[in-house]
């Protein structure tokens, strides 16, 4: 009887040392959220998603560090993709390439065994946003090794360049952005997560 009692107080103790992966998952989903949330709330995205502004790199790094997070949430919590994709850009001042959003499921419309899955342009009602890129802002993305041209990418807006799975992960990639002698790097860990260097 003692040994029994003792058995399973060591199974519950065990079991309550660590956190499975969906519960981390689930948790770094909120967190994402919560921050998405807060930082467009507030406002704070305005001087990037204001169009032909010159901005600094660390300030769009910031900036896409917030939506990154929220589009690997958004996949987690949908059970579909969610991908980085490239458009063209017009202001009144000048011309230039946006950061777009694109999730991975069926068309509406028609008999459900004709609908086929494609990349989708995110809803409107998404906290995912378009980021315009200031002409002034030099990129240099690198997807898996290979460099992408991006300006390339916003002949075909329906073309994912860094895509985030359900699982927490997402394309292997390291983006650098510069203006003057600023330079910060961009790129996802093994977790997942994305980091990002200065010098």
């Amino acid at each position: 009887m003692a040994i029994g009692r003792t058995r399973s107080k060591f199974l519950v103790r065990g079991r309550a040392q660590g956190f499975s992966l969906i519960e981390m998952l689930v948790v770094m989903a909120i967190m994402g959220l919560i921050v998405s949330v807060v930082t467009l709330s507030t406002g704070s995205l305005s001087a990037v998603f204001g169009g032909g502004n010159r901005v600094s790199p660390e300030s769009v790094s910031e900036e896409l560090m917030v939506l990154m997070a929220a589009a690997s949430s958004q996949a987690i919590l949908s059970g579909e993709p969610v991908a980085l994709g490239f458009t063209s850009s017009s202001t009144a001042q000048e011309d230039g390439i946006a950061v777009t959003w694109l999730r991975y499921g069926r068309t509406s419309g028609g008999l459900v065994r004709n609908r086929q899955a494609t990349w989708q342009p995110v809803s409107a009602h998404s906290d995912l946003q378009d980021l315009n890129l200031s002409p002034g802002l030099a990129s240099n993305l690198m997807i898996e090794g290979e460099r992408v041209n991006t300006q390339a990418l916003t002949v075909d807006p329906g073309m994912p360049a860094v895509v985030f799975y359900p699982t927490g992960e997402s394309t292997a990639f390291e983006w650098s952005l510069s203006q003057d002698e600023q330079v910060v790097t961009l790129s996802n860990t093994t977790t997942g997560e994305v980091e990002r260097r200065q010098r």
